[in-house]
């Protein structure tokens, strides 16, 4: 004992030095420990869904949709998904009309509500059931929750 405290008065500024580093070493860690463990607490989307079950869209709504774009005439089918806030609708048509099948994913909007409209994200791809080699597609579009028109990818150039 007597030779801790002989090394303490010998090394005072030392010892005390090397405590309080000690401590901020200790409170560095555990700010660490809790920034990183709080981020595993959330779910994949964290708060971005905050609301969503406000409008969810049902399955047999996606069932309605998904029929009702396949009785156009130009369609041979279609697949719906949802993933968080963005509706992924995959139309595949018969001829090769991008116009015709830039117009059924027009008119698919109408099916959804206001309120679904002003909350999901919605993310087109239209593609040919039997595809060439030399076409233009898939041809995407993208409507955001907050804006009314479709934003086309550009194809043909």
């Amino acid at each position: 004992m007597s030779k801790l405290k002989g090394f303490y008065h010998n090394n005072r500024i030392y010892v005390i030095l090397m405590g309080v580093s000690l401590l901020c070493l200790a409170l560095i860690l555990v700010a660490f420990g809790y920034y990183f463990l709080s981020q595993n607490n959330a779910g994949t989307y964290g708060n971005r869904l905050n609301g969503i079950e406000n409008v969810k869209i049902t399955d047999d709504k996606l069932e309605e949709m998904k029929k009702a774009i396949e009785e156009n005439a130009i369609v041979h089918h279609a697949s719906i998904k949802i993933k968080g806030k963005i509706v992924y609708i995959n139309i595949y048509i018969k001829e090769d009309k991008i116009d015709d099948a830039k117009n059924v994913a027009i008119k698919s909007l109408e099916l959804f509500e206001e309120e679904q409209s002003t909350v999901y994200d919605i993310l087109f791809t239209i593609d040919l059931a039997s595809k060439a080699e030399d076409s233009v597609y898939p041809i995407m579009g993208s409507k955001k929750n907050d804006n009314t028109i479709i934003s086309w990818t550009k194809y043909g150039e």
